[in-house]
């Protein structure tokens, strides 16, 4: 079980493909109906611990696979809805949660004698984005949307020494409590083809409120889309 977030990711992206094979004998129009993307961005924490160090970059990635509808008589305007798998980091340069299974979560520094290189917080959704999308005749896209999200994994990691003498280990620490099981969060992006950027916030919080920092995190990077 220790793979589900990646086995999901790939499902999502290899039987897309294997749809749009299988569409090959169909018209062009038929094989448009389908979308498989990838989001490959940093995450911005909005309300993230104040007294250790969190890093401004903290890359993340999303995969998704949508089948879309033509809305109206618009050639232009199509709305997608389907299924991705959605995953955001928080690394920190000093700090780790206190306790994994505590009724509220905290973190805490790490002591200035252990050499420590970093920690993670990682949280996997399995995820149902829904899309209203614009492409003009020459390519330009511009979409708005929606994703619900449902927690599959969390988990910390942690490198470097637990004793100031020690060598450098790899610790992870999976199931953290206190984590909110759904997250929503609008989208955007803007492109040309098949490259866009892309844009998502997190209107709930990763920790349930009183039980955890306030956690939002603010998305920003950009999508291919190879079909």
């Amino acid at each position: 079980m220790k793979r589900l977030p990646l086995i999901l990711a790939l499902i999502v992206l290899f039987s897309g493909i294997q749809y749009v094979q299988a569409q090959s004998s169909l018209t062009e129009s038929a094989m448009k109906k389908v979308t498989i993307g990838l989001d490959i961005f940093t995450d911005v924490w909005v309300n993230a611990p104040t007294n250790v160090d969190i890093r401004a970059i903290n890359p993340s990635a999303n995969t998704y696979l949508t089948y879309n509808f033509v809305v109206g008589n618009s050639k232009n305007l199509t709305f997608g809805i389907g299924v991705g798998v959605g995953n955001h980091n928080m690394y920190s340069n000093d700090g780790v949660i206190e306790n994994i299974k505590a009724d509220t979560i905290r973190y805490v520094p790490v002591d200035s004698d252990v050499d420590m290189k970093r920690s993670k917080l990682s949280v996997t959704y399995l995820e149902f984005p829904m899309e209203l999308r614009f492409k003009s005749p020459k390519g330009f896209k511009i979409s708005l949307g929606f994703k619900l999200g449902y927690l599959i994994d969390s988990k910390e990691k942690y490198v470097g020494n637990t004793t100031a003498y020690e060598s450098t280990q790899v610790i992870k620490r999976k199931r953290i409590s206190q984590v909110n099981t759904f997250s929503y969060s609008p989208t955007f992006r803007l492109g040309y083809k098949s490259f866009n950027l892309f844009f998502s916030y997190s209107l709930g919080t990763v920790f349930r409120v009183d039980h955890g920092p306030q956690l939002h995190p603010m998305s920003i990077g950009i999508t291919l889309t190879p079909f």
